[in-house]
């Protein structure tokens, strides 16, 4: 599977390596980026304070203080680029970007401290992940009850499934002093991206089977503004995934949290230690977020689009799912619950639910090129022998599966889709399997099929019983969105319904990742259009366009449609986004409806089961 980083020692002209598509000078290497970008508002958190913070173009979310338990469960999305979840034991590596930190020393507990850290917080951050999984921690065993390899839309997992991994108090695999050079002022997504390729580099973790269980947080110095973080005042830290020539790696940006107080400072402890409360909540949000969904959005989500971490964030301490102070064998941390299925509520503790000794990762259904080299990894964990065996049946003609490796290599002029079973045994007796559908396609591209972007596509996300929408489209006003029996839906129950208003404009949008490392995105829909205005001329129109996430402003106009375009039903519409995302790719775009109507609202543009894929 090809990838959009490639580490280098290049010393080729800067023109070979144009910043327009990508490319960005690190550590001496070229590295091509395209960069991720938060997923989800709840990583950004306003707290519930007098303050009002400004929103901006991402995904919603609607802090209440209270815990409920009305919510939908989260369901499994059938994993991304073979990953569901963290199913080995979560490794965490933490990287202090750029000069700005200053000099880098050793406490007395052998946690790494800098000159400039004024708040003390780079060995507090240490001492929370390693603490994880220590001193009877059952906050960590929450997060063990979800899985992988099991069908999209589960909301329980089977004994012998892949479950999340737990640490063991070894969490924390490493830090880097990144001061060699300073860091940007305000670090672009291409940038922090860049970092944390940079990262899995400088520790050793250059392959897909290194990085399957890894987790990356760059953390950036006081006084910096990563990806507009003092502008917007709107999120507290993120998280997302990229392709990377050494795999997919998941990373957390973690700004100077203590530099925004509504960012968990003294949030449920007084004094010094207090103020890194934050570290500790956000630290742990970001965490279970990253291990139950570690290639967003395949993992464990609502139907709303929150992870367990959003759907219990910021619960005040005290009531039910309320923050609380987490007892680690490195110290006392302030955490949140996390949601869990189980117990159908935001919870703090759950029984670890232990994996198999042997586990094998998910394989997703992929295509190759007909008679081109194929490159599978099969990654399998385990903890009672080190010597594995791989077998496969069902690879068509000409490949074939290391049995010391695992990797399925070779080439084949056997054309067509074929289910694949993989199964990994090793000197214990134990035994386990995965099954994948692999195509051998004329003019077919390498690696996995995306998996859907679009969160509640078909609009089946109900209004709340104050009326409010909870899902992640933004509609310019209630009932845009409506399961109203004046017009059809194509499939469920909810549709959207454009051109209700003659007096203003309405719109309707989504920000969608286009997560690096893809390359193509293609967007659909289905349009009904119904209209009584009997004018010859286009008077009502739908317009669909392309939005920059930060200013809004227009990226492309993609298509119009007006009342002389009625039709009969519902027809299907399909967009190749690819030539208009091409310079956005990495980041997070806008798909916006505007419908306009001239007169009365004598035309219904009604849209229904969107789609967003990326390839």
């Amino acid at each position: 599977m090809a990838g959009t980083i490639a580490a280098t020692g290049s010393t080729h002209a800067e023109d070979q390596h144009p910043a327009s598509a990508g490319w960005v000078r690190t550590h001496d290497s070229w590295v091509r980026v395209r960069p991720g970008h938060p997923h989800t508002a709840a990583d950004a958190l306003t707290a519930l304070t007098a303050r009002t913070v400004p929103s901006v173009t991402r995904r919603p979310f609607h802090p209440t203080g209270l815990v409920n338990n009305e919510q939908p469960e989260v369901t499994y999305h059938g994993g991304q680029d073979s990953v569901g979840v963290t199913s080995g034991p979560p490794r965490v590596y933490i990287v202090y970007w750029g000069s700005q930190w200053g000099t880098a020393g050793k406490d007395d507990a052998g946690y790494t401290t800098l000159s400039n850290d004024p708040e003390h917080a780079a060995p507090y951050q240490q001492s929370f992940f390693k603490g994880l999984g220590t001193k009877g921690d059952a906050w960590s065993g929450v997060m063990t009850q979800y899985c992988e390899s099991v069908t999209t839309g589960s909301t329980k997992c089977p004994v012998n499934s892949p479950h999340v991994g737990v640490p063991h108090g070894d969490a924390l695999a490493g830090v880097w002093v990144d001061n060699s050079t300073a860091a940007p002022q305000a670090a672009t997504e291409p940038q922090i991206a860049a970092e944390a390729a940079a990262a899995a580099k400088h520790f050793g973790n250059t392959s897909t089977a290194s990085n399957r269980n890894v987790q990356y947080v760059v953390t950036t110095a006081q006084g910096l503004d990563p990806d507009h973080w003092h502008e917007l005042n709107s999120w507290c830290a993120w998280h997302t995934f990229e392709r990377s020539s050494y795999g997919t790696l998941a990373y957390t940006l973690m700004p100077y949290l203590t530099d925004y107080k509504y960012c968990g400072t003294n949030w449920i402890n007084p004094g010094p230690r207090g103020r890194l409360d934050g570290w500790s909540i956000l630290g742990s949000h970001e965490y279970a977020e990253t291990i139950t969904d570690q290639n967003a959005i395949g993992g464990w989500i609502d139907p709303a689009g929150q992870e367990d971490g959003d759907k219990c964030a910021w619960i005040t301490e005290g009531t039910p799912g309320g923050l609380f102070n987490l007892q680690l064998a490195t110290g006392s941390f302030a955490v949140q619950t996390t949601w869990s299925n189980d117990q159908h509520t935001c919870s703090g503790s759950h029984p670890v639910v232990a994996n198999r000794p042997l586990v094998v990762s998910t394989l997703c259904d992929r295509t190759a090129p007909l008679d081109r080299p194929v490159s599978v990894p099969v990654i399998a964990t385990d903890r009672a022998s080190k010597a594995l065996r791989y077998s496969a049946s069902g690879l068509p003609r000409g490949l074939s599966i290391d049995p010391r490796t695992g990797l399925i290599h070779g080439r084949s002029d056997q054309r067509g889709t074929r289910a694949v079973t993989v199964t990994v045994r090793d000197s214990a007796g134990n035994q386990a399997s995965t099954r994948f559908h692999l195509g051998i396609l004329h003019n077919a591209a390498y690696g996995c099929g995306g998996i859907e972007q679009v969160v509640d596509p078909g609009f089946e996300v109900p209004a709340d019983a104050k009326g409010n929408y909870p899902g992640w489209w933004t509609q310019s006003s209630p009932g845009i969105i409506t399961q109203s029996t004046a017009h059809a839906s194509r499939s469920g129950k909810g549709y959207a319904w454009l051109g209700r208003n003659a007096s203003q404009d309405d719109t309707l949008s989504q920000a969608v990742e286009t997560t690096p490392g893809y390359t193509r995105a293609h967007f659909s829909f289905w349009l009904h259009v119904d209209s009584t205005n009997a004018s010859t001329q286009p008077q009502d129109t739908l317009t669909l366009e392309l939005d920059d996430q930060y200013s809004g402003k227009r990226i492309a106009v993609l298509r119009t449609w007006s009342n002389l375009d009625t039709t009969s039903g519902y027809v299907p519409v399909g967009i190749d986004l690819t030539p208009y995302a091409a310079p956005e790719f990495g980041s997070t775009v806008i798909v916006k409806f505007t419908s306009h109507e001239t007169g009365s609202a004598a035309t219904a543009f009604l849209v229904d089961d969107t789609s967003f894929r990326l390839a």
